[in-house]
This record gives structure tokens, sequence and C-alpha cells, in this order.
């Protein structure tokens, strides 16, 4: 036992020849297990995300509730030594990019990105950049809420997705919206978002949102 959390090491067989050792992380409620066999470097990185996933589990499951849903409570981080960009989800699989890793020791926020879409397990159909402007609200808003945040201007757009989508999403819900995200969350988690979501919660529709939270911002 270290602290709250349980860690052992599994022998995953993956050929005749070959073991794969993979660390599990728990809580006893949640799992996280760790993959660094093609990165051995970053088995202690990849221990301290592990980490990071069991504590965050239940935080982001309170934080995207919906009728019904019961949120994962396993996961499992590859370290993949041959990819290019920074990570992706599929299911209860968080593949990461090693090399970002060696380059972004510090950008643990991306874990918790990566870790939200796991809990998000929206059906196919939703539209990308609110998908994905609600990861990075969680990670921007609750998990690294003093770090700088990023810069939106004018010329921007909420369809950029990512960054620009979560701080547009977090300006609406403090400004006109109480529960948005919660309720944006609901309706894609249920299949049934479309933008006249935006006109029940707020009186407002999603492009006058936007030009509202334009006029804040600088060129």
């Amino acid at each position: 036992m270290r602290g709250l959390f349980s860690f052992l090491i599994l022998l995953a067989t993956a050929a005749p020849a070959q073991e794969r050792v993979v660390t599990k992380i728990s809580t006893g409620k949640v799992s996280a297990y760790v993959d660094t066999n093609d990165a051995p470097d970053l088995k202690e990185w990849g221990a301290g995300a592990g980490t990071r996933c069991v504590e965050w589990f239940p935080k982001i499951a309170a934080l995207l509730p919906s009728e019904g849903f019961v949120a994962p409570t396993e996961v499992t981080l590859v370290f993949d030594p041959k990819m290019s960009g920074v990570a992706h989800a599929a299911g209860g699989k968080i593949t990461i990019a090693a090399a970002y890793v060696r380059g972004h020791p510090d950008d643990h926020g991306m874990v918790i990105h990566e870790l939200t879409h796991v809990v998000q397990a929206y059906p196919p159909g939703g539209p990308g950049w609110l998908v994905e402007g609600i990861a990075d609200y969680i990670r921007i808003v609750h998990f690294e809420p003093q770090a700088p945040r990023p810069k939106v201007t004018r010329l921007s757009s909420y369809r950029e997705g990512y960054k620009t989508t979560a701080i547009f999403l977090e300006w609406v819900e403090r400004n006109r919206g109480p529960g948005l995200v919660v309720k944006l969350n609901a309706a894609l988690r249920a299949g049934t978002y479309d933008e006249d979501i935006w006109v029940k919660i707020t009186g407002r529709t999603l492009e006058q949102c936007w030009a509202e939270f334009a006029k804040t911002l600088g060129e």
C-alpha cells in the first residue's frame, strides 16, 4: 500500500517467449493498468499517471453525471514509442505517445483530458468540437484552474474545440446558463444533443452565446 492506493505488478503473456509487465494501481473501487513495456524509461511517469487516473476517475464522474449512467471504473494506459501526436482514448484504453511525454513531462493535464473521454462514453455522432471542449473544460477549469489560461481572441471560433471551447463553456456557464456542461454532457451521452439545447438552457442560440462571449475578448 502507498497512501490510499495499492500497486500490483501483473504479468500479461503476450507471446510464449515474451511477458509484458503491467502495473495495476487501484483504490479498490477504480483501477488503472499501466503498460510501459515499450517505453521502460517512462515507468515512473506512467505510475504517476495511473495514480492520477484513479484519483480523478470519481471526480470526473461526479462532474459529468447523467441519469442512469454508471461511469467506467477501469482504464489502461499504454505508452507507444512509434506513435506521433499526443494521445487518444478508445473505450477504456488511453494510448500515449512516448516521445510526447519525454518532451513534455509536466503535461499531466493531457492524461486528465483523455481520462475524461473514457468517462464521457458518448455514442458516435456528437459534434467533435463539443466533445473535445468538455474534456478540456474538465482539465482547465477543474484539474488545473491555477494554470495560465489559453489565449482566445475574437477571431477564434467555438468550433475549434479543445481549449477555445473550454473557455467558452466556462464563460457561458458562469454568465448565461448555470449547469450548462452537465446538461450538454447528458444530451451527448443520450445521443439527443442538438443546438436547440442552447436556447433551452441559456435563452440564446449557440451563435448568440458566442457573439456575446466574443465581445469580452481582445483582437
